[in-house]
């Protein structure tokens, strides 16, 4: 309709995109770009000032050693799966996935996910996010609630409906609400998290999404006489 004619950017100011899930992540494997690998010989001069004399012998120990480390950061393999009710979405680490096999029986949790997309389009009974890293999910229908956990630098874009939407444990979460969704007047509940933005509709159909930060420094007073205690939200300036 009229009201979702202009979409919110994936990320940072200017004009939206016309499809900012897909438009950000479909670059691929360009989105990791600018990690700084380390090398074998950054390893070894490590080895070298920590104290071992001989130059042959560190390569040995230092090849043991970055076998031994590499071990347990071995990724598992990325995976759509069903248990009963509940889908489980894991391990991806690029491009975008669209969960289309569900219903409103069913449970969506994605889980260890990093520099991925994920568009759930039919209605579910709830969607998880939990333990994941600049991911973006793109979720049309909510029977219960939307549910982010331990997450950094994710964002969420929902559409129509979700009663209520948790925000735990997070860093730097990003919600983009739609103006449908906002018609249902859903309820946010935010604990431990820092640094979030809330994404609304402009005035207009014509006017570029707001975000709004959300408060998570508080100033608390305790009234001398009454012993009384209060808590306000400090107010972001800018």
């Amino acid at each position: 309709g009229a009201a979702e004619s202009k979409q919110p950017e994936a990320s940072g100011g200017g004009s939206g995109a016309v499809n900012p899930l897909f438009a950000a992540l479909n670059q691929g494997g360009d989105i990791t770009k600018g990690l700084k690998k380390v090398t074998r010989d950054m390893t070894n001069k490590d080895k070298t000032v920590s104290g071992k004399v001989e130059v042959v012998k560190p390569k040995a120990s230092a090849t043991s050693a970055a076998s031994k480390k590499k071990a347990p950061a071995k990724q598992k393999p990325a995976a759509i799966r069903k248990q009963g009710f509940r889908i489980w979405v894991e391990n991806f680490t690029e491009g975008v996935q669209e969960i289309k096999e569900a219903d409103i029986k069913n449970e969506v949790y994605i889980t260890n996910c990093k520099n991925a997309g994920f568009s759930v389009a039919p209605k579910v009974k709830t969607v998880t996010i939990d333990s994941c890293q600049k991911v973006q999910i793109e979720i049309n229908e909510v029977l219960t609630s939307v549910d982010m956990i331990n997450c950094k630098g994710c964002t969420l874009y929902i559409k129509k409906m979700a009663p209520t939407i948790n925000i735990d444990k997070c860093d730097g979460p990003r919600v983009v609400l739609f103006q449908e969704l906002l018609d249902t007047k859903p309820q946010i509940v935010t604990s431990m998290t820092s640094d979030m933005n809330i994404s609304v509709p402009g005035a207009t159909a014509d006017d570029d999404f707001k975000d709004v930060p959300i408060p998570y420094q508080y100033i608390t007073t305790v009234d001398p006489q009454s012993k009384a205690v209060q808590s306000v939200a400090m107010s972001h300036m800018g």
